[in-house]
């Protein structure tokens, strides 16, 4: 499911017409099987909250059809001709907003998330690697001056010290692809919390990410 304008927005105000500007766009990826559990209200409340600045377009990848497996002769090809992979390519390289909703599956995002950023964000995409082939190239990350945000639920209490699905966010996906100081958020206790808990974080959704 997505927000999409691809042609100007003409409209009239006062009798005459005019352009309307295109908004800038965002990406919100949900991850969860579950299509009415507590992280489909969470993307649904980024959606709401982002669509006022920003044309949204929401991934729901268990319901997308997208392939997570990263097959070899990707790699050496350095490039995807499955029709979904570059679908979702394109709205990467367009959006200057993200947002990701996920559990915290064994320290991490689901397999299908870890697939999407092994497709998706790839170079040419999110980097990509200046230089002569068979040389020293250096690294040139391509998303640089975005925006993210990463909410992320487990029935764990909050630790001490550092979490490290938030970790694996920051450092290695995002920061290596030039997105600093992300928003990260992980709504702990999920399974033991009430409901006035749970509606409370959904309403804080909003904030965090006008916060950044």
């Amino acid at each position: 499911m997505g927000l999409f304008k691809s042609e100007p927005d003409w409209t009239t105000r006062g009798g005459a017409w005019y352009f309307a500007p295109m908004l800038p766009h965002a990406l919100v990826v949900l991850c969860h099987p579950n299509t009415s559990g507590f992280n489909q209200a969470v993307a649904e409340a980024a959606v709401k909250a982002l669509s006022s600045t920003y044309e949204v377009a929401l991934v729901d990848l268990y319901r997308s059809g997208f392939d997570p497996v990263l097959p070899y002769n990707e790699i050496p090809r350095k490039f995807s001709f499955d029709p979904k992979t570059l679908e979702l390519m394109e709205l990467v390289k367009k959006s200057q907003f993200f947002v990701f909703v996920h559990p915290d599956w064994w320290g991490g995002p689901p397999a299908l998330l870890k697939g999407f950023i092994d497709r998706v964000f790839r170079p040419g995409v999110a980097y990509e690697f200046d230089g002569y082939e068979f040389l020293n190239n250096q690294k040139r990350a391509l998303l640089e001056g975005r925006k993210a945000a990463v909410f992320t639920t487990t029935d764990y209490p909050a630790p001490e010290g550092t979490y490290p699905p938030q970790e694996i966010w920051r450092t290695n996906v995002l920061a290596y692809c030039g997105i600093t100081n992300p928003g990260l958020h992980t709504f702990f206790g999920t399974y033991q919390s009430s409901y006035e808990a749970r509606h409370a974080w959904i309403g804080s959704v909003g904030a965090k990410l006008a916060a950044l």
